[in-house]
């Protein structure tokens, strides 16, 4: 087994870029062979644990995964140390090698536009340091306390919910973050950037916004976007995720959030 995983190590390690998507078909036209049932059910058969011998072969190779969809059959490669290619790139390139026709002419092998998830040391390189962990109340059992906030708003001026409203929600601590403008991405198991925001003047008091959903912002005219992070968190809590907090403190937040918005494309950002 540890040979066959070989020739994907040395098929990463002859790319020219720095990040490759590749399909688990494709994987597997570069092994000779099927991948193994878990590789299609489990993602944690893609984690970047050295004492796998799939691990072991990309790893030594000098490439790491990033992220992995089971659904979609695919899977990120992306070089360890090395400067990101853009999505551009990722585009114009091929995982596979190129095939040969009947003529012996090359051509290239389609493949899916390749995605943009980051990972964290993305974010290491753009100035980005891991801030804290964020760890929502939970019950004696392990899971998540939740909470109708909605349920106590006295509405009596009759107002709708506004779209991310209905919850439910959940609680944490908030961080103590810096008092200071600066742009936020919530990383998801280590490797997905699921958001990105930013605040203009002060980081800590975006965050305590996001960390307990008062009844109020659950209605038209309310913080829509804490209501439905807040929720996304409890959802991604649910299912067993790590939720780590990233920050970089700048004086130009808006900016640099819309490039990491354009090149990531985070999912509960909502513009897929």
């Amino acid at each position: 087994m540890a040979g066959k995983y070989e020739r994907l190590g040395r098929h990463l390690g002859a790319l020219q870029s720095n990040r490759r998507q590749a399909t688990f078909r494709e994987v597997e036209a570069v092994l000779g062979s099927a991948l193994p049932p878990s590789a299609r059910k489990y993602p944690v058969w893609w984690s970047n644990d050295e004492s796998h011998s799939q691990a072991s072969a990309w790893m030594n190779a000098g490439w790491r995964t990033s992220h992995v969809n089971v659904r979609q059959g695919t899977v990120v490669f992306c070089r360890r140390g090395a400067p990101l290619a853009s999505a551009a790139d990722d585009r114009r390139r091929r995982f596979r090698p190129a095939a040969r026709s009947d003529r012996g002419t090359r051509r290239p092998v389609e493949e899916p536009p390749a995605g943009v998830d980051a990972t964290a040391a993305d974010l290491i390189g753009r100035g980005f340091r891991r801030f804290d962990r964020i760890e929502p109340d939970a019950r004696p059992d392990g899971r998540p306390l939740e909470f109708m906030p909605r349920k106590r708003y006295k509405n009596d001026k009759a107002k709708l919910l506004n779209p991310n409203g209905r919850g439910p929600f959940c609680r944490f601590p908030a961080p103590e973050l810096p008092t200071a403008p600066g742009v936020y991405a919530v990383v998801v198991d280590r490797r997905i950037v699921a958001y990105v925001g930013m605040a203009k003047n002060d980081l800590r008091q975006r965050w305590q916004g996001y960390a307990r959903i008062q009844p109020a912002n659950c209605f038209r005219g309310g913080q829509s976007t804490n209501c439905k992070i807040n929720n996304a968190i409890l959802l991604a809590t649910r299912k067993n995720r790590t939720i780590d907090l990233w920050i970089r403190e700048t004086d130009e937040p808006q900016r640099l959030e819309s490039t990491l918005i354009r090149e990531f494309d985070p999912p509960w950002n909502g513009r897929r």
